[in-house]
């Protein structure tokens, strides 16, 4: 008998997040990354994450623009609006949330609080089978996208379990077109 176990984003998350204030600097950020050997801080004066800052931003906004690291804060090009989730979400459901967002990072929320991050890494060795689903999504970063619909994420229909291109969100599940022609027909 096969046992349906499901892994929850808790399963897979970093708990210890090297987070940082959001007046401080771009430099001491980047210095802090260096010596931790991470791509990315949590920027946070409260138990909620405010911010995040990857080394790509620092290269996008501070370096590229000739600004001087060690006279910009974090807080001024740190990626705000953070797409969050629950620890007891189901790894899938990330795994959709991060190709959908074209984000390889989620904060990892509580009650409002930050108890710890999801990396796309994380996903990939703790749940293989989702690898297809964030290798996808990276090379679809590079295409241009000719589906009619923007919610279409690539992934397995949770109905018929196919791996398909393209899945659409009805009524919170992720399904083919036949098997969303067959709800809609309910």
């Amino acid at each position: 008998m096969e046992m349906d176990t499901q892994v929850t984003v808790h399963d897979a998350m970093t708990s210890s997040v090297i987070t940082v204030d959001p007046k401080t600097s771009v430099a001491q950020a980047a210095a802090i990354m260096s010596q931790k050997g991470i791509g990315s801080l949590i920027i946070k004066s409260n138990s909620e994450p405010e911010g995040l800052i990857t080394e790509s931003d620092i290269i996008t906004k501070v370096v590229s623009r000739d600004i001087q690291a060690s006279q910009i804060t974090v807080d001024e090009v740190m990626t705000e609006n953070l797409i969050t989730i629950d620890p007891g979400s189901d790894l899938n459901e990330a795994a959709r949330t991060m190709a959908k967002n074209k984000i390889r990072r989620l904060p990892v929320v509580n009650s409002g609080i930050l108890v710890g991050i999801l990396t796309s890494t994380d996903v990939m060795a703790v749940s293989p089978e989702l690898t297809e689903l964030l290798v996808e999504n990276a090379r679809m970063e590079n295409r241009i996208d000719y589906s009619d619909n923007e919610k279409s994420v690539p992934g397995t229909c949770e109905l018929c379990g196919n791996y398909l291109e393209y899945l659409e969100e009805v009524d919170g599940k992720y399904v083919c077109e036949e098997c969303k022609e067959e709800l809609e027909g309910e």
